[in-house]
């Protein structure tokens, strides 16, 4: 009998312990499963790996984007299969990947055998002073603002949780109107062939970077092949509105004074003095000098939904 593993965390905005129940008794009729329920988000990744090396051939990740980030770190590379039940606010990689909302009907892409498909993830590797790490993003990634308005939303874990991206959309002008336009360029990015000295660079590998609510948010019309990343220069007070506007109509950001969008990006390098905020999947990665963001193609094993909004997958 396949093993199975469920990984929740309980204070996920849309969890109930009778959704929890409905899932175990769902997986329970075909699989083998097992439950567990991590302290902290190293523990996730941690549980993930110990699935793994245990032989799961699914380990579901139950709760928001930030509890499918963590259980993700320990499955990339691996044979064994990322499965969602979305219970978070936006839930941006369930919805990215065509998974029902509804517990029960996501469980069911589990229980009805649906075939995992490979996709690619970016692999962000960050220096600080003589430490190295290494992260895994399923759905965005950024530098300098973004991982900003991240810090700052993690600030009130209430509204996070009970409003999501509206609360992140009122962080991200907190962030805009107040600290950002002092920031000077200080991270230097560079692709091979083409370099730029700006303050906030974002990378976009999925058609939609996040989403405002029902609202998909990207940088312009042309699918990442297979990053796209947007470089902010310098952030004006006065084009903030047009910005959010800009970004909310579906309008080429590139058109913006002052932004620039790079297509076609396999690596991105970078440095910054002083650090730069980087963030993954809309969580926080502290404080880099420097690094790289590599596309990874078909790194993750993921039971997703028949009606993606992903773009399909390129292995460049």
């Amino acid at each position: 009998m396949q093993r199975v593993v469920v990984i929740a965390n309980p204070a996920a905005s849309q969890f109930t312990g009778g959704s929890h129940r409905d899932v175990m008794s769902l997986l329970n009729s075909k699989y083998e499963v097992e439950a567990l329920w991590p302290g902290s988000a190293p523990e996730a990744t941690a549980a993930a790996e110990q699935a793994v090396t245990e032989g799961a051939e699914i380990v579901v990740a139950m709760g928001g984007d930030g509890m499918v980030h963590h259980v993700a770190q320990g499955l990339v590379g691996t044979d064994t299969a990322l499965a969602i039940v979305p219970a978070g606010t936006t839930n941006v990689v369930a919805r990215l990947f065509g998974i029902p909302s509804k517990h029960t009907k996501a469980v069911r892409l589990i229980t009805d055998a649906t075939p995992p498909t490979r996709v690619g993830t970016a692999r962000l590797t960050l220096q600080r002073g003589h430490t190295e790490t290494v992260h895994h993003s399923v759905f965005a990634a950024g530098l300098g603002l973004d991982a900003e308005v991240v810090r700052v939303a993690d600030e009130d874990p209430y509204r996070k949780y009970r409003f999501g991206s509206m609360h992140y959309a009122r962080s991200a002008l907190g962030v805009g109107f107040k600290d950002y336009p002092s920031v000077k360029p200080h991270v230097t990015v560079d692709t091979g062939d083409r370099t730029a000295m700006v303050n906030t660079a974002l990378v976009q590998f999925r058609e939609i970077y996040t989403f405002l609510g029902k609202i998909g948010l990207r940088f312009h019309d042309t699918a990442p092949d297979p990053m796209s990343v947007l470089l902010i220069e310098r952030l004006k007070r006065r084009r903030i509105p047009n910005i959010f506007f800009s970004a909310v109509a579906h309008r080429d950001l590139a058109a913006i004074k002052g932004f620039d969008v790079w297509d076609s990006v396999q690596t991105l390098t970078f440095e910054a003095d002083p650090p730069v905020a980087v963030q993954a999947d809309g969580e926080g990665l502290g404080q880099a000098d420097g690094g790289s963001v590599d596309w990874a193609p078909d790194s993750l094993l993921l039971v997703a939904g028949p009606r993606r909004s992903a773009k399909p997958e390129v292995s460049g």
